[in-house]
């Protein structure tokens, strides 16, 4: 009798696990076997740099129906896509974000500019102007393309004079010590209640603790900010609307914090992303992991010349691209006297400032 000897695999090593998955590689990792692992990395790394600048288009739409400066945004607490916005002129208008299209519109709820507005559960939305007078409207849908009493004029459920709806007194007093500037929005932290951001007239940023009743910090910035606004996922970061290039009035990040509302004196409201080389649609597993390992391998190659040669690069409009080269031929020059003052004066015994800290004048505690 024939003795037959049979080699017996386990498929769990050569098939995949489940169906769907991909099918499992065998590799050595031992790098005498890879000696050009490195380069292939750093190749990798420069593909997905030149991917990211080739897909980087922020912006998604503009949101039209004002016919004056938007000045406030503000962000409806149960719906991720619904977003009111006011403008100079006195009008609010609520857009939805999905369908880029108009929900609602309050012509001539004020008398003038419209300088706050907020929502206060799901079917109130609350709106004050420079006519001394707050006023809560009805923003539950109705047939028509207005809100309110009816279909003729949109009025408001109260409205509340503005001496007499708050106290004599107030709760709580925070200032900072030497400050005399006029505060023009205040916006409370999503993660930490007790945290109070505001911005004022003479280009400052503060913070305050209402646990403590003072200021904890202040930053006087090189431009006056118009708005301000903590990103929803992550706590520590803040958006500011400043004068620099163009007169941005007004910022929001979306509920998901993937976009960013601004609003400006054209009376457009316009999408971008905050990444703005994101995918915009459903992202699969795999697709996911590629995006995960292609940031990580930026994050790791950022110091490269050449990587950070195509990370700097913009594709813009001749006109931006032309006043950005101006620009920049400004910022150099200036770049060049600096140092040079820095090699031949007292200066250069401090340290060159940082760019993201350029813009902060000083720092007060």
């Amino acid at each position: 009798m024939v003795k037959i000897s049979v080699l017996q695999h386990a498929p769990s090593t050569h098939l995949p696990a489940r169906p769907g998955d991909p099918t499992p590689v065998q590799r050595n990792l031992d790098p005498l076997l890879h000696p050009f692992s490195r380069a292939r990395e750093r190749t990798r790394a420069l593909n997905a740099t030149k991917m990211e600048r080739m897909f980087a288009k922020p912006f998604i739409a503009s949101l039209e129906g004002h016919v004056d400066a938007v000045e406030v945004m503000a962000r409806k607490p149960d719906s991720v896509t619904d977003v009111a916005s006011a403008s100079w002129d006195g009008e609010i208008i609520l857009h939805n974000l999905a369908t880029r299209t108009r929900l609602a519109k309050i012509p001539g709820a004020h008398k003038g500019k419209i300088s706050g507005l907020c929502f206060s559960g799901q079917t109130r939305m609350l709106s004050c102007g420079v006519d001394h007078n707050i006023k809560m409207w009805d923003i539950r849908p109705s047939g028509d393309d207005s809100m309110g009493a009816g279909p003729s004029e949109p009025k408001p459920l109260y409205v509340y004079p503005g001496k007499s709806v708050f106290k004599s007194a107030p709760v709580s007093n925070l200032t900072f010590p030497t400050s005399t500037e006029t505060i023009t929005a205040v916006r409370f932290n999503a993660a930490e209640p007790s945290v109070l951001a505001s911005i004022g007239t003479d280009r400052t940023f503060a913070l305050y603790d209402i646990r403590t009743g003072k200021a904890e910090r202040r930053l006087i910035m090189q431009m006056r900010n118009n708005s301000l606004s903590w990103s929803p996922t992550f706590p520590t970061s803040v958006l500011l609307a400043s004068e620099d290039h163009n007169l941005v009035l007004s910022t929001l990040f979306t509920a998901d914090a993937r976009f960013v509302l601004s609003g400006s004196d054209d009376g457009n409201i316009r999408i971008w992303k905050a990444n703005a080389s994101e995918k915009l649609g459903i992202i699969t597993a795999r697709e996911r992991a590629a995006i995960e390992y292609r940031d990580s391998l930026k994050e790791r190659w950022k110091m490269d010349a050449q990587i950070g040669k195509v990370q700097r690069s913009r594709h813009i409009p001749k006109p931006v691209y032309k006043a950005g080269q101006l620009k920049h031929t400004m910022l150099e020059a200036q770049r060049v006297k600096e140092e040079r003052r820095r090699k031949h004066t007292r200066a250069g015994e401090n340290k060159p400032k940082a760019e993201r800290k350029k813009v902060v004048i000083a720092e007060q505690t």
